[in-house]
């Protein structure tokens, strides 16, 4: 019995073989190969090596921290300033030429501020001396507005942006050509340092102070009174107190100072005059930050030589580099910049000095400059990349420039879209020139001749055809103040380590 079962199991499985080897080739398909998933890749995260600052408590380091810098030297006519008792100085840093008005070389910005949020605003063509200021038209029709740093109110509104958005805090400009043996400068910066001060423990967002040194050894302006300046300030704000401005940034146990321009040879001081200005700050209680040249590694001169240039970076507890107007474009970034950020951060890790990657969102400078470039935002791509690739590359601690400069086109705070900027189309037309071998310019109601301007050019200020810049129209205007903030989050491991930002 049981071997005739096996025999017509044999059977069955002949006649099944040799009908799926007869001519009806579709009556059987062979089931498909399926390919395993790929599973999405995980995203990675930055993975701090220090501990992240808590909310409430104070800044103890720049590591871990997204700083910008703030400039702070807007001033308008009514404003309570002693700029204002001067018709040429009436418009504090938005005029040149000694004027405020449409057209190169007539004013000084190349952005201008979202004004919806501002308590007091002023208005050029109505406001001030007559004569120095001409009205700017919004494309609605109405007169456009600025602010002044000078009112409580727009620092302490740039403050609450700040804690908005998720930035810890701001380097406050401290120009020494417009502090140190100047009172209306002093005046101006020391009530907006008032101000920012108050904003911070306020906001509970981190301040420093920086000095800009273009100026610093020219004519009266020298390191004696420098250092009484920045006394000073140590001694008002009690800065060795925590209990007093419980947010001003200390490092190594110290409320850090920093000095912007070290090692570039078009400043009128040396490396001397730096070694000694360092050498007396830190006598003072302060710890150091530089801001260098972008070649600070490799630069040698006579004023720099290269010993005593490493020396003096190596004196500071933090430095960063200077690079706007070094490279424009995302390709240019990746290709040339960051492998020297890289050999910088691997330099500074080695010799015990933290290290601060500059980061900006783009530049203009036309209005002032006429023959520069605009370096273009790609809506945040430049700017992101920047700050990823610093990141990835080990960074702890990002300097962003600048919070508020709208004369370079670098701002990351409120500014009108592209489409909604006021015209910038002079009352009447006039020449503009350009001396290549002296990188000066002119204007004037008469041409120049081109063969006396040493490769530059003379043009119409029509033909130049020079619009303000703005915030791209498919943008909310804070868009560069939340991209700050995420900047912020990745440096922390909060959002993933990638150079595309999170959803908003």
């Amino acid at each position: 019995m049981k071997q005739n079962k096996i025999n017509y199991w044999l059977l069955g499985t002949l006649f099944l073989g040799l009908v799926a080897c007869g001519d009806d080739k579709g009556d059987y398909i062979p089931p498909a190969i399926e390919e395993p998933e790929t599973p999405p890749a995980e995203d990675v995260y930055n993975k701090p090596d220090f501990e992240l600052h808590e909310d409430g408590k104070p800044f103890d380091t720049y590591r871990g921290l997204v700083m910008a810098g703030y400039q702070g030297w807007f001033g308008a006519p009514g404003d309570g300033c002693r700029h204002s008792n001067s018709d040429n100085t009436a418009w504090y840093h938005y005029r040149e030429s000694e004027v405020f008005k449409p057209g190169v070389l007539q004013n000084s910005i190349d952005m201008w501020p979202d004004m919806s949020e501002y308590e007091k605003r002023y208005t050029p063509g109505v406001d001030g001396p007559k004569g120095r200021s001409s009205k700017f038209i919004l494309p609605n029709g109405e007169a456009a507005q600025v602010y002044s740093a000078y009112d409580e109110s727009s620092v302490l509104l740039h403050f609450k942006w700040m804690k908005e958005y998720g930035i810890d805090g701001v380097f406050m400009q401290r120009f020494v050509g417009e502090v140190i043996n100047n009172p209306d400068g002093k005046d101006h910066f020391d009530m907006v340092l008032k101000h920012a001060m108050k904003g911070s423990n306020q906001f509970q967002r981190a301040i420093s102070v920086m000095y800009d040194l273009g100026g610093f050894m020219e004519g009266n302006r020298d390191e004696s009174a420098l250092l009484a300046d920045a006394k000073a300030i140590m001694d008002t704000y009690q800065l060795l107190d925590r209990n007093q401005q419980k947010y001003y940034l200390y490092e190594d146990g110290k409320p850090l100072l920093a000095l912007w321009g070290v090692g570039f040879d078009e400043k009128p001081f040396n490396a001397d005059q730096i070694a000694s200005l360092i050498a007396a700050l830190k006598e003072q209680g302060w710890s150091i930050m530089l801001g260098v040249n972008d070649d600070w590694r490799t630069h040698s001169s006579s004023k720099w030589p290269r010993a005593k240039y490493t020396d003096i970076v190596k004196s500071a507890n933090v430095i960063f580099p200077w690079f706007v107007g070094r490279y424009g474009s995302i390709e240019v970034y990746n290709s040339h910049r960051k492998p020297i950020i890289d050999a910088d951060i691997q330099w500074c890790k080695k010799n015990g000095v933290h290290y601060a990657p500059h980061c900006f969102p783009g530049g203009a400078d036309l209005n002032m400059h006429p023959n520069n470039s605009v370096m273009e935002r790609l809506g945040g791509r430049f700017f992101w990349e920047q700050i990823y690739g610093g990141i990835k590359l080990g960074a702890e601690m990002i300097y962003v420039a600048m919070f508020d400069e709208i004369d370079e086109g670098t701002a990351i705070f409120k500014c009108l879209n592209k489409s909604d900027v006021p015209s910038n189309v002079p009352e009447t037309d006039y020449y503009v020139w350009y001396n290549k071998a002296k990188g000066s310019y002119g204007h004037g109601s008469s041409p120049k001749d081109e063969s006396q301007l040493e490769g530059g050019w003379c043009k119409k200020a029509s033909e130049l055809n020079i619009v303000f810049q703005g915030v791209e129209d498919d943008l909310p205007t804070d868009h560069y103040l939340w991209l700050t903030g995420q900047a912020r989050k990745m440096l922390r491991g909060e959002v993933p380590l990638k150079n595309a930002w999170p959803a908003r």
